[in-house]
């Protein structure tokens, strides 16, 4: 398409469409009876008036919708991320004035449909950087293709001075690296107060196509004119739903581009100034800090990447000194640190580098590492001494589940009645657990305050010990069935396979 406002011929003459092209296409809904024709760049534009059939006069629009040129250069990393994302940030001039605009319609309300500051300096100003910094991260904007659009408009009269359709005709060339690499013509018909007959727009259509126009439903987008590799695929992937029966390296790519997608829509959010957002990233950072520990159990060995993403994700869920995290995450999104995460997530969600069992589907590497995680944790219960209150006898326990939780974070996508009742199942043993941690940790400290005490206080010390010491042990005695029936419920409950009957 041309750089315009598309779709900004108005119905009254009289009122100007604003100047200025837009670089994107804007989704609104057409004028009845407008109709678009993609034409030769250096066709002869044919005779438009034929009294005949009423169509009397074609004059040139004044005022606002007079011929003007505006030149327009889009700047964008070198690998054109910004443009693939559907953000299109230019520097214009229009009758000599210099301005910055930026359109992202496919990214509203997080970021403006059309947005437009004054040129006061040379540089971008700050703002306009700081609101497409996560789609932008860490590469360097320069210009990267240059366009210049000659546009006319006309208004086409019947015998009594009425416009029946205005005319518009875009002259657009393309340059990049100083070579001009595409001309087009872009030329719209759109009926106005009484419009065209049937036979006026059969004899307009017919000269504009003998003219060697095409009528097309709409104009190709900016970016098919520009070709590669602005016409290459978002490092933002679409919301997609997952599939299970995908190769497990294609899932966690899958999962990759969908957490990445919501932070990156959580982080524009707080740059907008949403209070929630903040949550929201939070929120998305800890679940794929989950999912990535479940692929990692998965997958290992599955090298260094996974690790290094996750002690990123880690220092931005890190507990600052007072408060919460999430009061921390502002001021870190605009480090070069969480940058650089983004740019690893990005790479790990085109391609994460997985060994086998990439291959296999999800359903099954999961399946079957939810199967193994349970066989380990009824052995690592199973080791607990019946009669051992210690707390290091559940060390091993706790281990594993911890693997347990990485499991079912993923288990949640391709096996979600597995991962409710492995969440379900062990909800009451794992408090029975802290509970056990509790009372070991206070039965220690009631042994260690005995030291130096006289012996009235030594005493109700020791018999302070005893009750804590008994508690302790009637935790631990309640965690060890808890535990155990819960692994043996667990183990009755094998996965669905695919293709099997429930």
């Amino acid at each position: 398409m041309s750089p315009r406002k598309a779709g900004q011929v108005k119905a009254v003459p009289d009122r100007a469409p604003q100047p200025g092209p837009t670089l994107a296409p804007v989704r609104r809904i057409r004028p009845p009876g407008q109709r678009l024709y993609d034409m030769p760049y250096s066709a002869v534009a044919p005779r438009m008036v034929n009294p005949d059939l009423g169509l009397h006069n074609l004059v040139a629009r004044a005022g606002h919708n007079a011929a003007y040129e505006i030149d327009v250069t889009l700047l964008d990393a070198p690998d054109h991320r910004l443009i693939r994302s559907g953000v299109l940030l230019a520097h214009r001039v229009i009758d000599g004035r210099g301005e910055w605009y930026l359109t992202a319609p496919d990214w509203q309300p997080l970021l403006p449909k059309d947005r437009i500051e004054l040129m006061g300096h040379a540089d971008l100003p700050e703002e306009l950087a700081d609101l497409i910094r996560p789609l932008r991260r860490r590469a360097p904007l320069g210009p990267v293709a240059a366009l210049r659009c000659d546009r006319r408009e006309f208004a086409l009269r019947d015998d009594a001075g009425t416009t029946v359709a205005l005319l518009r005709d875009d002259k657009v060339t393309v340059r990049r690296g100083g070579l001009t690499t595409a001309r087009y013509r872009e030329v719209m018909l759109t009926p106005v107060g009484p419009g065209l007959s049937e036979d006026q727009t059969g004899w307009l259509d017919r000269a504009l196509l003998g003219a060697g126009s095409t009528l097309v439903e709409r104009f190709p987008r900016l970016v098919t004119r520009l070709g590669a590799p602005a016409t290459g695929p978002s490092d933002i992937p679409a919301v997609t739903t997952l599939q299970p029966d995908s190769p497990f390296r294609v899932f966690v790519g899958q999962l990759l581009g969908l957490r990445l997608r919501q932070i990156i829509e959580a982080d524009l959010g707080v740059r907008g100034g949403d209070p929630a957002a903040v949550d929201r990233l939070v929120d998305q950072a800890r679940l794929l800090l989950a999912e990535l520990r479940g692929v990692a159990v998965a997958a290992a060995p599955a090298g260094d990447w996974l690790e290094d993403l996750g002690d990123e994700l880690a220092w931005l869920l890190a507990e600052p000194a007072a408060g919460r995290p999430a009061d921390q995450v502002p001021s870190r999104l605009r480090s070069e640190r969480y940058l650089a995460l983004l740019d690893a997530l990005v790479t790990a969600a085109r391609g994460p580098r997985l060994a086998e069992p990439g291959t296999q589907s999800a359903v099954e590497v999961v399946g079957a590492l939810v199967e193994a995680v349970v066989q380990r944790l009824a052995g690592a219960v199973e080791r607990v001494p019946a009669g051992s209150p210690e707390l290091a006898a559940w060390a091993e326990v706790r281990e594993v589940v911890a693997l347990v939780d990485a499991t079912t974070a993923l288990a949640g996508h391709v096996l979600p009645d597995r991962a409710a009742k492995l969440t379900a199942r062990l909800a009451k043993p794992r408090r029975l657990l802290t509970r056990v941690q509790t009372s070991g940790v206070s039965a220690q400290q009631e042994l260690t305050r005995a030291a130096g005490l006289t012996a009235e206080q030594a005493f109700a010390a020791g018999r302070a010990y005893e009750r804590q010491d008994a508690d302790t042990r009637r935790a631990h005695a309640a965690a060890v069935r808890a535990w155990t029936k819960a692994c043996t419920k667990l183990a009755q409950q094998r996965p669905v396979r695919p293709g099997e009957q429930p």
